[in-house]
């Protein structure tokens, strides 16, 4: 090819406009511009790996070659900073301070499935709010917000907005956790803790339970009838020894001997002065409705930040049969509230 050719071939894909040059474009409005469909390439210095930067669809594209050579066994966009590496895309993973997925290696990733910060040292996430008490962290399923993570008054709140909400603030200046809604405000007699069907097991504290027992908070103050007081003699002898069916079947014949009373008897011997059990606060009766789903195993996947689980049997509960789907299967427990029975076996006595 002569010269005067390819001075030709040069002039028809360069133009000089002023200070400003387009390559493949005869109106370049800036001092380098690429017209349609163009992209500038960048190899490297063997030649066998390159990156293009090219507009497509009103979106910048940087993106590697998908030659057969790979760099750590596939391509990825490096960001570098005082000639060592502070940032890169990988595999559709954004990685700093690291340079692969790991639940182990430090550093921040975020990828399709989630995120995760680890350090070796100090703190792996910082939230803050420079003075301004308010939520630090939401959390939702779908638009729906189930829960947060708040400040209030230098304390931290947790909790959930369903309903009026129902939380814990941590009030560590006083030591004391209070019963609270989403937001960290006080919310008293109003929360339960544990319920019917989700229960917690032991409970160690130094001293005991307080129960409010102010006559200013109650009426109809009244002496025991000549029937509850039948009943409460028939409770004394109504005392059993027993062991718990699960803890037999966890421990076989190491599982201890409790005393108590049966729900059920409680609730006869009501019935046969011609009383409801259920009128009176020392006698609980719960039914919720439940289903059985079998959630399959999961393959670990550390590209996405998925961890191996096992296959398991999750248990749904629901307070309502409305709220429950078909097929639920009801369940009732019976309890008893030890304080208010031997208070009223006491009052027979």
């Amino acid at each position: 090819m002569s010269k005067q050719t390819d001075l030709l071939n040069l002039t028809d894909a360069i133009t000089v406009s002023g200070s400003s040059v387009g390559i493949g474009t005869s109106s370049p409005d800036q001092s380098l511009t690429v017209g349609a469909g163009g992209k500038v390439r960048l190899y490297r210095g063997d030649n066998t790996r390159y990156g293009d930067i090219y507009a497509d669809n009103n979106f910048l594209n940087i993106e590697t070659s998908n030659d057969p050579i790979k760099i750590d066994g596939q391509s990825y966009i490096r960001l570098d900073t005082n000639s060592s590496e502070a940032m890169r895309i990988s595999g559709g993973n954004l990685l700093v301070g690291k340079t692969s997925t790991s639940s182990t290696t430090a550093g921040a990733e975020i990828f399709g499935a989630g995120y995760q910060f680890l350090t070796n040292n100090g703190v792996s996430l910082y939230l803050t709010r420079p003075s301004i008490d308010g939520e630090m962290l939401r959390f939702l399923k779908g638009t729906t917000t189930v829960g947060s993570i708040s400040t209030l008054g230098g304390d931290l709140a947790i909790g959930s907005p369903t309903g009026s909400g129902a939380g814990l603030r941590m009030a560590g200046s006083s030591n004391i956790i209070y019963a609270s809604n989403a937001s960290g405000n006080a919310r008293d007699n109003a929360i339960d803790l544990g319920a019917s069907n989700v229960r917690f097991d032991d409970i160690y504290a130094t001293n005991g339970t307080i129960q409010t027992s102010d006559r200013n908070e109650k009426q109809d103050i009244e002496a025991l009838s000549d029937a509850e007081q039948r009943v409460a003699q028939a409770c004394k002898g109504l005392l059993r020894k027993f062991r718990w069916i699960d803890a037999v079947a966890e421990k076989g014949d190491d599982a201890r001997i409790h005393f108590g009373i049966i729900a059920q008897d409680l609730q006869d011997a009501f019935a046969a002065e011609g009383l409801d059990a259920g009128r009176y606060a020392m006698f609980i009766s719960s039914t919720w409705w439940e289903t059985q789903t079998e959630v399959p195993a999961v393959e670990a996947d550390e590209e996405n930040g998925i961890e191996a689980k096992e296959a398991y049997t999750r248990t749904d509960t629901y307070e309502t049969l409305e709220e429950s789907p078909e097929g639920a299967t009801e369940r009732t427990r019976l309890g008893v509230r030890y304080p208010e029975l031997l208070a009223f076996i006491i009052g027979a006595m």
